[in-house]
């Protein structure tokens, strides 16, 4: 029994496939099994996949497509690691990348999943540096992990029933992890990512975006264990049109009950999320709609936040 099972879903990847596994098969790290799913690419992927002859390869074919998360749900059907590492069709592992991951995971036990950071291929970065301890809260603003970047343990999955389901699969995943494990984020670049306009994440942007929406409410939900409000919706989605922005006095109000929650221990961590969820609907709420009132009588902000939100509002100082 391999003590990793690397998770590689491929549709039409055909033009980096062969690269891209390439940079699995000679990790430093071998001791895994590769398991290939082929959701019924129409371009040469299938047989790129065929061609490639390693003793660790497990291949599953999909006779129609299904989509990423039946994908990788087959690919774990199969899978018989300690740790499931996730790996997409046309990125580039670095040599030490699993040998860094399960030495990690193996060092903190408390830790369910975790990612790394990566990098475009240009050198530009793709993620940057969370706390550990900000991940999960996290979770409220926007999907904390690069997906192709992280390692699971498969307990976790197994024990709870946990798949990956829903148009986000990912983000889904780890706000259901959220409430199950400690997240952690290793703070080296073990992964080239490829910037691509015909990929998934770039065709569905609109249908991704209300869907990270509905995600970020369900998570306000579970942090505050109570249905939101449609204005508590609004404050925690993004791209909210500024007609139907909340004043910032409720957006206070729903700051202040997510920070007297007992949802996160780390006071501090939920501290920082809580502000930039303040931030947020600060910066994309009409001037018109600001007053000093609304800004300083936010006890959660420091003087210098005050300070600097007065500033960039439409008054000159305060008085």
């Amino acid at each position: 029994m391999s003590l990793v099972s690397v998770l590689v879903p491929v549709f039409n990847a055909e033009s980096y496939l062969l690269d891209s596994l390439q940079s699995i098969l000679k990790q430093t790290f071998d001791d895994f099994e590769l398991i290939l799913v082929d959701d019924a690419s129409t371009d040469n992927s299938s047989s790129v996949l065929k061609s490639i002859f390693d003793s660790r390869i497990r291949f599953i074919q999909h006779t129609e497509n299904k989509g990423i998360g039946e994908a990788l749900n087959s690919g774990l059907a199969l899978a018989k690691g300690k740790y499931v590492l996730r790996m997409d069709a046309d990125d580039i592992a670095y040599p030490n990348r699993i040998a860094r991951q399960v030495e990690f995971m193996e060092r903190y036990p408390q830790i369910g999943i975790s990612g790394t950071l990566a990098e475009y291929f240009d050198g530009t970065p793709f993620n940057k540096i969370v706390k550990n301890e900000c991940l999960r809260p996290s979770l409220l603003l926007d999907c904390p992990f690069a997906h192709p970047t992280v390692i699971i343990r498969k307990e976790i999955l197994d024990k709870s029933r946990l798949r990956f389901s829903g148009y986000l699969e990912d983000y889904e995943l780890w706000i259901k992890l959220s409430a199950l494990t400690d997240f952690a984020l290793l703070p080296e670049v073990l992964l080239k990512y490829r910037r691509s306009e015909n990929q998934f994440t770039a065709q569905n942007f609109e249908k991704r975006a209300n869907e990270a929406n509905k995600l970020r409410i369900n998570f306000a939900e579970y942090w505050l264990k109570r249905s939101l409000n449609p204005i508590e919706r609004s404050i925690v989605s993004s791209g909210m049109p500024e007609a139907i922005q909340p004043d910032l006095n409720q957006v206070g109000i729903f700051c202040k009950e997510l920070l007297n929650s007992a949802a996160w221990s780390d006071k501090a961590a939920t501290l920082e999320v809580v502000k930039k969820l303040f931030f947020r609907n600060f910066y994309r709420s009409p001037k018109k709609l600001r007053s000093k009132f609304q800004i300083l009588k936010n006890d959660f902000l420091s003087i210098k936040e005050k300070l600097n939100l007065l500033k960039k509002s439409r008054f000159s100082g305060v008085s």
